[in-house]
């Protein structure tokens, strides 16, 4: 099959146009979710609760949640000082956490709180995502 001079270039454009929407939506990254049963089944699945500290509440400072743990990887949620969380996979200078998200949700619903016979991601109803340590503190656990 030949395309015509005028039937290509309306090709050419429509392929133009095509491939710029198509990069101009970026795939979103997927979320690594932490490892919970890590301490083994005479543990909790997430061994500890912590809470959000270390940031200036009168500055409007949030902590970031990310999707791997690392700083350049997408911001999934923000926290505000004083947000429990629960405590589950360490990874270096970072916490993967499991949190109640939403105005009926609380930490107890998150189903972390039981043993595990093996460790495997986090799939329950709750959100998670990693933070980094040094803004979060040990409450319990």
């Amino acid at each position: 099959m030949r395309i015509s001079g005028c039937s290509s270039l309306l090709f050419l454009a429509l392929a133009a146009s095509l491939s710029g929407s198509l990069s101009a939506h970026p795939v979103e990254e997927p979320v690594r979710a932490p490892m919970v049963g890590l301490e083994g089944p005479a543990s909790d699945a997430c061994p500890g609760i912590g809470r959000v500290n270390g940031l200036e509440p009168r500055k409007g400072d949030l902590l970031r949640v990310r999707a791997e743990a690392n700083e350049v990887a997408e911001v999934t949620d923000e926290l505000a000082v004083s947000t429990l969380v629960w405590l589950c996979e360490a990874d270096e200078d970072w916490q993967g956490i499991v949190y109640p998200k939403g105005e009926f949700q609380e930490l107890g619903d998150c189903r972390v709180s039981s043993s595990l016979a093996e460790p495997e991601p986090y799939v329950g109803p709750c959100q998670f995502g990693w933070v980094q340590a040094k803004y979060v503190e040990l409450v319990a656990g």
